[in-house]
């Protein structure tokens, strides 16, 4: 058995990263809706996109009800995977029938070509009606 620090100091850095203020980007809907509608993910129809007063961008979609709890995570993964950059962090729950994924993922300092920026979105599966 083993503890995960050798990688808090990527954790620390994206928890210190999205208290940054002003560190996520404006128009999340313009940045990242694009690559979200294009992303093409079998069992999963997105059903809305939307960017709240917060900037966090609300992203729903609809799923077959038959799916397994980990067929619905690959999937939401293969979504996210539309608009990850080199840091992420990814939070599962469940709410009532849907799952949630709330997201933050950025740039950190020195780690490309862009400025250091971040994007918070929540993924909502729903099982489709």
């Amino acid at each position: 058995m083993a503890d995960a620090s050798a990688f808090a100091p990527a954790v620390e850095e994206l928890a210190a990263l999205a208290r940054r203020s002003c560190w996520v980007a404006e128009d999340p809907e313009i940045h990242l809706g694009p690559h979200l509608r294009g992303a093409s993910v079998d069992g999963l129809q997105i059903t809305g996109i939307r960017a709240g007063a917060d900037s966090v961008l609300a992203v729903t979609a609809s799923y077959d009800p038959g799916a397994s709890a980990g067929e619905l995570r690959r999937r939401a993964w293969a979504l996210l995977g539309a608009v990850a950059e080199p840091a992420a962090s990814v939070r599962e729950r469940r709410d009532g029938d849907a799952a949630v994924f709330d997201v933050v993922t950025g740039i950190p300092d020195g780690a490309g070509p862009f400025a250091s920026h971040g994007h918070t979105l929540r993924l909502i599966l729903q099982p489709m009606q």
